[in-house]
């Protein structure tokens, strides 16, 4: 039987103003089916936390058809981990037609546990009440990635093998138990990473279906404006080593070389004491390489709209990371920006948009200075990249990808169009 009315959505994520990437494209995601689905959507309940220690639980409306619920403290051991209690009983007492998490497979998961192992609790519960729930995942790990990364953390083949051991188990239950599991991709071509994430963890392909992550229209280029670009390169994230910003520094020195008026920015906040030794590690290397006066290092949390200025008023962005776990959502902004990205081919995820954003060899300082170089110097390949980007943006609407998930909705839970 077919259910024909507007739907009534629970959305669980961190939401701003908690400080974290799947936040920020959830705010953007509920916004986007406010904005284009107003007559299939009736409302739309966001399940999230507080992110200070102090801070106290509150319900904030944000619309007619928007309410956002603090339901737990996620600076608190107990209350993280007894979330999905308060969450099951609000799901509860709302009755949504579906429920929508955005869930990050990261150490130190806000949902407790590990990462954030309470979740299955939470989601056999729903399937008891038969609440049908999906579930975008915000990172992409695959098994020897997770290998490698813990041994990188532990120094013990043991426990990384055992780490291994212990993903491949929780990502089939993450891939299995929802209705389906969206994995955020960059571009229309990245099937080949739904097709590897199912044969790694033993899903079935009409488990996962691609998300494409959403854009904003934002600037309008004028080809005439390239004599005005700035010099200015930027990279902005959490410092730590597997951003791969040492080889940004590294590439000034050439860039300098045909670039006097060149400068570079690295901003972002340390997370841990591996993030802080990176930190002092490029500081030492400024000064090693004397480009004190062309770089600067900014160490603090840039909220949203610094982010954004930063990125308004730059001539190219570059995302050289070691290695890539989720689509960048600094690039996917910079993109919206109509300003030119350098990204490093360290993945699948990027593999796929080499069509896109220039793309060049990860821990390759000269490679990734010859195409700042070219950037910087040619008005055509400049304005070539920029007419690529506006094709992109059109694919990526949220208008597009909102659409997509409603489709996906109504396919899996029967309903009827309106």
């Amino acid at each position: 039987m077919t259910k024909c009315f507007a739907m009534r959505i629970c959305l669980v994520s961190s939401y701003p103003p908690v400080k974290a990437g799947e936040s920020s494209y959830a705010q953007s995601y509920v916004h986007a089916l406010e904005t284009y689905l107003g007559n299939e959507i009736s409302e739309i309940h966001v399940l999230s936390h507080v992110d200070g220690k102090n801070d106290r639980e509150n319900i904030t409306v944000e619309s007619d058809k928007v309410k956002v619920y603090r339901l737990f403290n996620s600076h608190s051991f107990l209350s993280k981990n007894l979330s999905f209690l308060k969450i099951f009983r609000k799901i509860r007492q709302i009755r949504p037609d579906l429920v929508h998490f955005h869930y990050p497979p990261i150490p130190g998961s806000r949902f407790g546990g590990i990462l954030g192992e309470p979740l299955l609790l939470l989601f056999s519960m729903l399937k008891i009440l038969r609440i049908p729930f999906f579930v975008t995942l915000h990172s992409i790990w695959f098994p020897d990635e997770v290998e490698v990364r813990a041994y990188e953390l532990r120094k013990n083949k043991i426990i990384s093998k055992f780490a291994k051991q212990y993903f491949k188990i929780l990502m089939y239950f993450f891939g299995t138990l929802p209705k389906t599991l969206f994995i955020m991709v960059s571009s229309k071509n990245s099937t080949k990473i739904a097709q590897a994430f199912s044969h790694a963890y033993h899903i079935p392909p009409e488990q996962l279906k691609e998300e494409l992550h959403g854009l904003s229209h934002i600037n309008k280029f004028s080809y005439a404006d390239y004599e005005h670009i700035p010099k200015r390169i930027v990279c902005l994230g959490f410092i730590v080593p597997n951003k791969g910003y040492k080889y940004a520094l590294m590439a000034m020195k050439s860039v300098l070389k045909k670039i006097p008026e060149g400068s570079l920015l690295i901003a972002g906040s340390t997370i841990s004491q591996e993030g802080r030794d990176y930190f002092k590690e490029l500081r030492n290397m400024v000064s090693e390489n004397s480009l004190g006066s062309a770089v600067t290092i900014e160490e603090r949390y840039l909220s949203e709209n610094e982010f954004k200025e930063y990125i308004r008023n730059a001539g190219i962005v570059i995302v050289p990371y070691l290695k890539v776990l989720g689509v960048s959502g600094i690039m996917s902004l910079a993109i919206s920006y109509k300003v030119p990205v350098i990204a490093t081919c360290s993945g699948p995820l990027f593999e796929d948009i080499s069509d896109i954003v220039s793309v060049v060899p990860p821990m390759n300082y000269q490679a990734l200075a010859n195409e700042i170089i070219k950037i910087l110097s040619s008005k055509d390949y400049y304005t070539s990249i920029i007419r690529n980007y506006e094709k992109y943006i059109a694919d990526h609407d949220w208008a597009v990808v909102t659409r997509d998930n409603y489709e996906e909705y109504i396919k899996k839970l029967k309903f009827k169009k309106i």
